[in-house]
């Protein structure tokens, strides 16, 4: 028997890795002669860099790393064969000041890759607060910007700075960068502005939003003076840095299903299983990982699929899918050992009756 169990992660209780030990353990108090991998899964969202490395042999590199409100902070970077990943989550997930932010970490990050002779980059953008449209990492890259008289601004350049630029020169970015190619992985199709953005979605008052969305606004009419247009439907995650990377890079766009699907073997593994075993949580009322939904899709009669989730994700579409919520209270206070445990009693308990 083979039983593939493919979970994701427990809000920030527990990562996919750590949630697949728990249900591993269940699994083989129940069928110790099966033939039972774990593959432990990372979106677009959170823990990429320790999802990557959990497949396949890699180096890891931290630095200390300016955030979104310019504070210096450890970020972790993993580099595989010819590949640099940088997850945006380590560096914009936790911002403070939503009404002056910079990407010009990010710029550090991927100047910190190309001295260390890589060219191929992935990018997630994930859980980012960031509203610059992408002008300090552009200014850390090599970009210049001007004001009124004429005179460069000096940076290191934020959101509150866009009300300066009258010019943008984009003919010092640093040359490496031509001979680089991109992948940003994003689940969230926003605006670059209006009521559809990554602005609007915020928990702001209507006055700080306004403001940023005319910041993003102002911004793109003067990248068009340089002949960058930015996509407008599906740009703005990250503050527009989605659509910066298509426009001027020309970067491709993933989603975190579409990555996981196409850098790893799952799609093998799945072919091969008689039992698949995944799920995740979510404290806020929310739908399966499009990781889960993918996984929904392949259900079939000669296989079994269930489902373990937690908190208020919901359960999945497809009746023929046996579901559990193994505990429905989750808060971001629960104990990740609690929530390990419960998983694994219940995966025990599932599997002991459908003997």
């Amino acid at each position: 028997m083979n039983i593939l169990i493919a979970i994701d992660r427990f809000e920030d209780a527990l990562t996919s890795q750590e949630a697949a030990s728990y249900v591993e353990e269940g699994v083989k108090a129940v069928h110790r002669t099966a033939n039972v991998i774990s593959v432990p899964l990372f979106d677009g969202q959170k823990h990429l860099i320790d999802g990557i490395l959990a497949w396949q042999q890699g180096t890891k590199y931290t630095w200390k790393i300016p955030d979104a409100n310019m504070k210096r902070r450890d970020v972790t970077a993993a580099a595989m064969n010819d590949r640099f990943y940088i997850d945006c989550s380590d560096l914009y997930g936790q911002t403070e000041n939503m009404l002056q932010t910079s990407s010009y970490g990010l710029g550090q990050m991927l100047l910190n890759g190309l001295d260390l002779d890589y060219r191929v980059f992935t990018i997630a953008l994930g859980e980012t607060a960031l509203f610059d449209g992408g002008m300090g990492m552009l200014e850390r890259l090599g970009a210049q910007f001007y004001d009124l008289n004429e005179e460069k601004l000096a940076g290191p350049l934020d959101s509150e700075s866009i009300k300066k630029v009258r010019r943008i020169d984009l003919s010092g970015l640093d040359d490496r960068l031509s001979e680089s190619t991109f992948t940003v992985i994003s689940d969230y199709d926003y605006y670059l502005f209006g009521n559809k953005s990554q602005i609007a979605a915020q928990s702001l008052p209507d006055e700080a939003k306004t403001k940023l969305d005319n910041q993003i606004w102002y911004l793109n009419e003067q990248f068009k003076k340089t002949g960058l247009y930015l996509s407008l439907e599906k740009g703005g995650h990250a503050g527009g840095l989605r659509a910066l990377f298509e426009s001027l890079f020309h970067a491709r766009t993933l989603s975190s299903k579409e990555m996981i699907f196409e850098e790893t073997s799952i799609e093998e593994l799945l072919n091969e299983a008689d039992i698949i075993i995944y799920g995740g949580g979510n404290v806020k009322p929310a739908d399966n990982s499009l990781v889960a939904q993918a996984l929904t899709q392949k259900v079939s009669s000669d296989k079994r699929f269930i489902y373990l989730a937690a908190g208020q994700q919901f359960a999945p579409p497809d009746h023929s899918v046996y579901y559990l919520n193994i505990y429905p209270d989750m808060t971001p206070e629960t104990d990740s050992m609690k929530l390990g445990i419960q998983l694994q009693n219940s995966i025990q308990t599932l599997l002991n009756i459908a003997r």
